[in-house]
């Protein structure tokens, strides 16, 4: 364990270097020390502040992961460290310490592995966006347009070009729709973490309802927000093994 404390004040000093463009760095200043006093829940409740008047940064929710290891808060540690894994800065460090706080879960849940398509839509959301892909392919489809009327004006060779156009104006519209999809997965599915020691999963939106399985601290979690939507106090998830069932909307953080 003093080994672990000493690898995570180390990430603790090198995310506090770079903060410091940060407006909010007198407040993380006064959060590392509370830390570094071993007053923890104060420096959590520090970095929250910070997180609230929304100067995020993998730094900070480094630094807030740490502190949920001392509490030996690990599910929720996951959750900061996932958050931080999305900073180019940080991703390293949180992968190292993600790979920490997994081990030490009690239970492990079981991960189907995604599908080809699916990882392809997650990337699409968190690299180019789906904004980004749309513009694609609308200029693909727009280039494929553009040589269609030029043919028609007699100022291309229309038969000799035509497969290629065609290609042109399928690829293009294939890319669009798959920006509207990826569009359509972000806002209705969210990923989470339960952060609870366990969470009943029900068939139904009901504590009497049938268990379909109990989640613990650390699980992986996809939400249909859509689905959930008219039930203020439940969840419709997705487990990591593929089972679907209804939770308490309490002791779950969604990314």
């Amino acid at each position: 364990m003093k080994h672990l404390a000493f690898i995570l004040l180390f990430m603790m000093v090198f995310t506090h270097a770079g903060y410091a463009q940060e407006t909010s760095q007198a407040a993380f200043d006064k959060a590392n020390t509370l830390f570094e006093n071993g007053d923890i829940p104060e420096a959590l409740s520090s970095y929250r502040t910070i997180e609230a008047t929304g100067k995020e940064s993998g730094a900070l929710y480094l630094n807030m992961g740490i502190a949920a290891v001392q509490l030996d808060s690990l599910g929720l540690a996951k959750f900061y460290f996932l958050k931080a894994l999305h900073f180019d800065a940080t991703a390293s460090q949180a992968q190292t310490a993600l790979k920490y706080v997994n081990s030490q879960f009690s239970r492990q849940s079981a991960m189907l592995p995604k599908l080809p398509w699916d990882r392809a839509i997650h990337w699409a959301n968190e690299v180019p966006g789906a904004g980004g892909i749309f513009m694609v392919g609308f200029f693909i489809t727009l280039i494929g347009l553009i040589i269609l009327y030029l043919g028609w004006f007699n100022k291309l060779e229309i038969k000799r070009f035509f497969p290629y156009i065609m290609a042109l104006i399928i690829t293009g519209t294939a890319i669009s729709l798959t920006a509207f999809y990826a569009d359509y997965v972000n806002g209705r599915y969210d990923e989470a973490v339960i952060i609870s020691s366990q969470q009943r999963v029900l068939q139904s939106p009901n504590t009497e309802s049938t268990l379909v399985s109990i989640a613990y601290e650390g699980y992986d979690l996809i939400i249909d927000q859509w689905k959930g939507e008219s039930r203020e106090e439940w969840l419709y998830i997705r487990l990591g093994n593929g089972q679907y069932g209804w939770v308490k909307n309490e002791g779950i953080k969604v990314l």
